[in-house]
């Protein structure tokens, strides 16, 4: 059986997935299949270093990853490979059955989903290469440009199919490294316009001197990302109070998000789930709806999909403040990590500054105070607005 000629067509990638599948569950007799199908199709511009010109890419790619659940088993066989064939199939569901690399378990039933889901973006072509090298060549800063359509199809143990489409836009700013995302193709050309304008990372402004940081939107994603996966991980326990400012939500069907959507991973409805409000510990990502794959060479495991966070307007901002515009968090240990943050130039024009954070991630947990102005949709996935933090001042 030859793979699919269409990798942007839902329905025939659908009907090829099936049939795999039925021919792996008919030949397997020790346990139960279920079968995870991705195919994806990219087109992507580089700015050839040194020269005017670009180079111009079309990939295609697929890929399967297939689980065998045994009854009265709570951890299944795992198993993935590239292609769409009969030969990929066979080769992931013999391994998978070693049972050597191994997964949850959970899997939802006939009798608690409908036996055919679509969760899929509308269909879209992806920009033309003259659009795309057009767009690239009027924007000196610019690296590359890339648009994508991803199609997924999850065919559960007892036959129930649900199928995902997402179209996707990236590119790369080399001016200050910053990576652009947006979820659909749509209006891509004027989202590289209004990132240029430093649009995703507006935020008040204060002179130096305050012991408060002001993370942009940018800066403050990687924070809360790290914060969520430590405190509202699958393992987490409630704990005390934190932060006022600590109000934190996984929404896995918030408009404009990169990611998500009606079901999870392996097959589960997902519902918004509120992790902590008003620096109240509310929950954790575990469970049914959290089940997530970064790829398809990965198990399904519980984590968030779609961190949010909202911003406002009741919060007083004093006349210091330092403003953070890039963060990368350095988990050295559980219980220390380092801030590398690129603060803001000074108003005569001077150049951003770096500096380093050691910290115990439960205080920087607890100096979380508000949340400013509108959230936004960032590259790392995250959907947060600026963040300020109260006592970490940073010279």
């Amino acid at each position: 059986m030859s793979e699919p000629e269409h990798f942007d067509d839902v329905e025939r990638i659908a009907s090829h997935t099936r049939a795999l599948w039925s021919d792996a569950a008919a030949r397997v007799n020790t346990a139960r299949i279920e079968l995870f199908a991705k195919t994806s199709h990219r087109v992507r511009l580089t700015r050839e270093l040194g020269e005017t010109g670009v180079l111009f890419d079309r990939s295609i790619e697929s890929g399967l990853a297939v689980r065998a659940i045994r009854v009265g088993h709570d951890q299944a066989g795992f198993a993935a490979t590239s292609g769409l064939d009969a030969d990929a199939i066979r080769w992931a569901v013999d391994t998978a059955c070693t049972y050597r690399a191994q997964a949850p378990a959970a899997v939802p039933s006939l009798s608690e989903i409908a036996a055919e889901r679509s969760d899929l973006d509308a269909p879209t072509p992806l920009p033309a290469e003259e659009a795309l090298t057009q767009a690239l060549l009027k924007r000196p800063n610019l690296e590359w440009l890339e648009a994508g359509t991803t199609i997924e199809i999850l065919i559960g143990v007892d036959g129930w199919l649900a199928a995902r489409r997402r179209h996707r836009f990236w590119a790369l700013d080399g001016a200050d490294a910053r990576l652009i995302a947006q979820r659909g193709l749509d209006g891509w050309e004027e989202r590289l316009d209004v990132e240029g304008e430093s649009g995703a990372d507006a935020s008040p402004r204060g002179s130096r001197g305050s012991d408060e940081l002001i993370l942009t939107p940018r800066a403050a994603a990687p924070v809360v990302a790290a914060l969520v996966a430590r405190f509202h991980g699958s393992r987490a326990v409630p704990r005390g109070p934190a932060g006022t400012g600590w109000t934190v939500a996984d929404d896995p069907a918030i408009a404009g998000a990169l990611a998500g959507g009606s079901f999870d991973d392996a097959g589960f409805p997902s519902t918004r789930r509120e992790l902590a409000a008003g620096g109240l510990w509310v929950g954790r990502l575990s469970g049914p709806g959290t089940f997530r794959r970064a790829s398809f060479r990965d198990i399904p495991a519980e984590a968030a999909t779609n961190v949010v966070m909202v911003g406002g307007a009741g919060y007083s901002l004093p006349a210091g403040g330092t403003i953070v515009r890039r963060a990368r968090v350095i988990q050295s240990s559980g219980d220390v990590w380092v801030l590398e943050l690129t603060l803001d130039g000074d108003s005569s024009g001077g150049v951003d500054r770096r500096r380093w954070l050691r910290i115990d991630p439960a205080t920087l947990l607890d100096r979380c105070v508000a949340g400013l102005g509108e959230q936004r949709v960032t590259a790392d996935g995250s959907v947060v607005p600026s963040l300020v933090f109260r006592g970490l001042g940073v010279s």
